[in-house]
């Protein structure tokens, strides 16, 4: 019978002790890593065209609307733009350099920090009237490429 009461009280203490483990608290941590790599993203809110109309003589013509651009990037950016003569449509004999330095876009931001942007271009051809005998009667259609780089 002895042995049977220090058994209990073993048993006893035991499942105390256990009870004491199990009630009270542990903590580790852990490490968790990542990297966020230098990315942009360019594009165009809207259907972003703009149209100068009929340019029948010289002086300064202003763009019907302006184009919205949206930047997103995780770093500083700066943007520009080009236009894309292959792909641009225009009638036999029109100058490029002609067309080129009549164009002026105006964009609210050349460049930002990093986060979420919104930048405005407005457009106006301003043209001598030099200039215009140079330009043939014809429909232009000029492709406007922007291009937003990560520095």
């Amino acid at each position: 019978m002895r042995m049977l009461k220090v058994l209990g009280v073993t048993m006893l203490v035991a499942v105390v002790a256990a009870g004491v483990v199990m009630a009270g608290e542990d903590s580790v941590t852990v490490n968790a890593s990542f990297t966020v790599p230098s990315w942009i993203s360019l594009s165009v809110v809207g259907n972003g065209d703009v149209g100068f109309g009929e340019i029948a003589g010289g002086g300064g013509h202003a763009g019907d609307s302006e184009t919205q651009l949206r930047v997103l990037s995780t770093t500083s950016w700066s943007l520009s733009s080009t236009i894309l003569w292959d792909q641009s449509t225009m009638p036999d004999g029109a100058s490029q350099s002609i067309i080129e330095s009549a164009l002026s876009l105006t964009m609210s931001a050349e460049g930002g920090m990093w986060g979420f942007h919104t930048v405005s271009v407005t457009y106006q051809m301003d043209v001598s009237d030099e200039d215009m005998a140079e330009l043939p009667v014809g429909d232009y259609n000029l492709v406007i490429q922007y291009t937003a780089t990560t520095d």
